[in-house]
């Protein structure tokens, strides 16, 4: 695997949606890559900071807002 690989694989590796091969070859990378291993890391504190900051809900208005536009997108998409 390679540094674009890696990083094209983080986020659903973050997530925990990858099967156990997939982890493997990823915590391998991690062992042997300073740099992925540093993007990992700091992926990992940014995740965990804007979960503690988000612990409010949104303002009706903006969740209104944000429906919206995802309704716009999933419509001029299809």
């Amino acid at each position: 695997m390679d540094c674009r690989e890696f990083a094209r694989r983080l986020w659903t590796f973050l997530d925990g949606e990858l099967d156990d091969g997939a982890c493997g070859e990823l915590r391998a990378h991690l062992e042997n890559c300073p740099e992925c291993s540093e993007h990992y890391r700091f992926e990992g504190v940014l995740r965990a900071f804007v979960r503690q900051c988000c612990q409010e809900p949104a303002p009706e208005i903006v969740r209104r807002r944000v429906i919206r536009f995802i309704a716009r997108l999933t419509t001029t998409e299809g």
